[in-house]
């Protein structure tokens, strides 16, 4: 019988995981704005922060099994993946609390941060990755 997880274990396969979440945001953060437009007594509970906070939550399960291999964790791929990691999980878990709530702007710095990530291990790997214009 083959072992599962239910969030992945592995490094190249979680953060793959983690990133699939990405779409997952923008969709969270327009409902939000849609509750927040009824002006209900509730509609301070849809806050872009929750949004984005919601959103962690769902998605930085896929970083408890992260695996960084040996041979890069004392190096600048481990730090990063280790950083991701740390950061993913304080922001996926701060709303039970009283941490500040993540923001669209720790978001963005997070995708940064993955995207580093990946063409370091391009490079690594002996490819010779060219930065995308668009992402």
């Amino acid at each position: 019988m083959k072992k599962t997880s239910d969030f992945g274990k592995g490094f190249i396969y979680n953060l793959i995981l983690f990133s699939k979440h990405c779409e997952d945001v923008h969709s969270r953060l327009s409902y939000y704005e849609k509750v927040r437009k009824r002006n209900t007594e509730h509609s301070s509970l849809f806050s872009e922060e929750e949004a984005i906070a919601m959103w962690f939550n769902a998605s930085s399960d896929h970083f408890y099994e992260l695996e960084i291999p040996t041979q890069w964790k004392r190096k600048k791929i481990g730090r990063i993946a280790k950083w991701l990691q740390e950061k993913a999980l304080s922001f996926g878990h701060s709303y039970l609390d009283d941490r500040k709530k993540p923001t669209l702007k720790d978001f963005n710095e997070i995708f940064d941060k993955l995207e580093e990530l990946a063409l370091l291990i391009d490079k690594e790997l002996g490819v010779k990755p060219i930065k995308a214009i668009w992402h």
